[in-house]
């Protein structure tokens, strides 16, 4: 399957990034700083799919003192925008 760039929906990593912050808008609200360390299109070996390999530092703020902070890695579909793994690391 090879995917030719007039076929790839999300063609920036601003793109990706903003699809990133729907989903942890979604999951953990207003209160989140998020922090986007690499963004990288990056070709399948094996089959020739690109995806977005996105990396990046999410602070979460839930009341006055509570924090917590973690590392995620988000691989995206460059073809239609889904997100195919996410990988989450204790800051």
């Amino acid at each position: 399957m090879n995917i030719e760039m007039d076929e790839v929906k999300v063609h920036s990593p601003d793109d990706a990034q903003a699809i990133i912050m729907k989903r942890l808008r979604a999951s953990y609200g207003r209160g989140i700083h998020v922090e986007f360390l690499r963004s990288e299109l990056e070709t399948d070996l094996a089959d020739g799919r690109r995806f977005w390999v996105i990396e990046g530092v999410v602070h979460i703020r839930r009341w006055l003192f509570m924090r917590r902070s973690f590392y995620f890695t988000y691989f995206v579909d460059a073809g239609d925008g889904r997100i195919l793994i996410m990988r989450v690391k204790r800051a």
